[in-house]
């Protein structure tokens, strides 16, 4: 299905409407169906203008999100930059997060009140802390922190 010029924008705010949007996720899902990408570029250059489409406000959002489902900057990162966010707009958004904190939020749900004490143990869990986007000195203090507790 091509969209004409007049719906392009009616198809963005379609978009929209659901979810933010970065510039690049709605450029990647409307390349293909529309008859002109000068056009589609157009229209989504005047909903950046129009604050509509805001990759700041979307970084925000997402890491908000990923973190409150124990996601660690690592990752995280790594999907902002999958979809469009540099990191000059993501990093900032992210130094006031605690990264340690929420480590050992993740630590103590996985783990329970549990003392890791043998090596396979602790080593499942930091493959599990590093796969979740901590880096090793987040999972080095939420293990000490756990032990402590």
């Amino acid at each position: 299905m091509d969209l004409d010029n007049s719906k392009v924008r009616l198809k963005i705010m379609d978009f929209l409407a659901r979810r933010e949007h970065t510039t690049m996720e709605i450029y990647q899902k409307l390349e293909k169906r529309v008859e002109s990408l000068t056009v589609l570029e157009d229209e989504i250059n005047k909903l950046v203008e129009e604050g509509l489409i805001d990759n700041e406000r979307f970084a925000e959002q997402y890491i908000h999100s990923r973190s409150s489902k124990g996601y660690g900057p690592l990752r995280i990162e790594h999907e902002l930059k999958q979809k469009g966010i540099e990191k000059s707009i993501s990093q900032p958004l992210m130094a006031d997060t605690d990264w340690t904190g929420l480590a050992q939020q993740v630590l103590k749900k996985k783990a329970g009140n549990k003392l890791l004490q043998e090596t396979k143990e602790l080593l499942k869990i930091k493959k599990f802390l590093n796969y979740r986007g901590f880096d090793f000195s987040h999972i080095e203090k939420a293990l000490s922190l756990h032990k402590e507790s």
